[in-house]
């Protein structure tokens, strides 16, 4: 009778299959996160955690566009150094409450952050810090101006923060990414509740050639702020923060720090501080 037994090399090639599997799996979890669903108001949203669950718990809430470019790399260097992370996708979370007659309001907000904020904490044991990338930003701020929010956060950090965030999404809305206008969609402005966000700290980081927020616009909304606050201006070359993402990331990570040493902490009064040696020009909330 014929040996009919795997031979040698066919298990090699098997064995190696599942091994690519494993690693395309792998690097998939990696840059796309693991998927943890949650409700909000009856709407399922769909969390990505990475990193280590005994870190320092962030939520980081993407821009308009969807869980890609800056948000996931922002979520990649926090988990490689040791944070936990929750990504918040604000495009589907916009899509999600957007009907032919209906948006979110600001109103809604707070309340789903709160939610976010504790589905979160529950996990970790630790108040979250919010991260926000241009819309993410803008939504991030607004949930931090109620007083249950700031209970249950330790702080934000506003990535090319914008002064109008819009409060739906629908497809049309795609066109503002060639016409750079404001979705036609009910808006609210970050330069009318800013201030509400202290005594939260706030730390915001910005790109000089951002093409979407000028500069006047982020210095301006960084003047109403209350305390404590800093921001981080980059010499990038667009929104995205391209050309200086070294730089970025480093200066993302002093914000988080510095948010960490303020909990607790007295309100700082103002205080300019001279360029660092690396270009990047700094205005501080600095401590009595």
């Amino acid at each position: 009778m014929a040996n009919t037994s795997p031979k040698p090399a066919t298990w090699l090639a098997v064995l190696g299959i599942i091994a690519i599997c494993f690693l395309v799996l792998t690097l998939a979890l990696r840059l796309d996160g693991q998927r943890e669903p949650i409700s909000l108001r009856g709407h399922r949203q769909l969390l990505r955690l990475y990193g280590p669950r005994n870190g320092q718990p962030v939520i980081i809430s993407s821009g308009d566009g969807g869980w890609v470019h800056l948000a996931p790399h922002v979520a990649d260097i926090l988990a490689a150094r040791g944070f936990f992370v929750a990504g918040f996708d604000t495009r589907a979370y916009l899509a999600s409450f957007t009907t032919a007659g209906r948006t979110l309001r600001t109103e809604d907000v707070p309340g789903d952050y709160l939610m976010l904020a504790q589905f979160f904490a529950a996990k970790s044991g630790r108040k979250p810090i919010l991260i926000g990338v241009s819309e993410g930003a803008g939504l991030s701020v607004l949930a931090a101006t109620n007083p249950r929010v700031q209970t249950r956060i330790a702080g934000v950090v506003g990535l090319g923060l914008p002064d109008v965030n819009e409060l739906g999404w629908r497809l049309r809305d795609a066109s503002i990414y060639l016409t750079h206008r404001t979705p036609d969609e009910p808006t609210f402005n970050t330069t009318a509740i800013v201030n509400h966000v202290s005594p939260v700290p706030l730390a915001l980081l910005h790109s000089t050639a951002d093409e979407f927020v000028p500069l006047d616009q982020i210095r301006r909304i960084y003047g109403i702020a209350g305390g404590p606050k800093r921001l981080w201006l980059i010499d990038a070359s667009d929104h995205r923060f391209n050309g200086r993402m070294a730089e970025f990331d480093e200066r993302l990570t002093d914000a988080i720090a510095w948010i960490m040493q303020q909990r607790g902490g007295p309100i700082g009064r103002e205080k300019r501080v001279p360029e660092t040696d690396s270009g990047t020009r700094v205005s501080a909330s600095m401590k009595n």
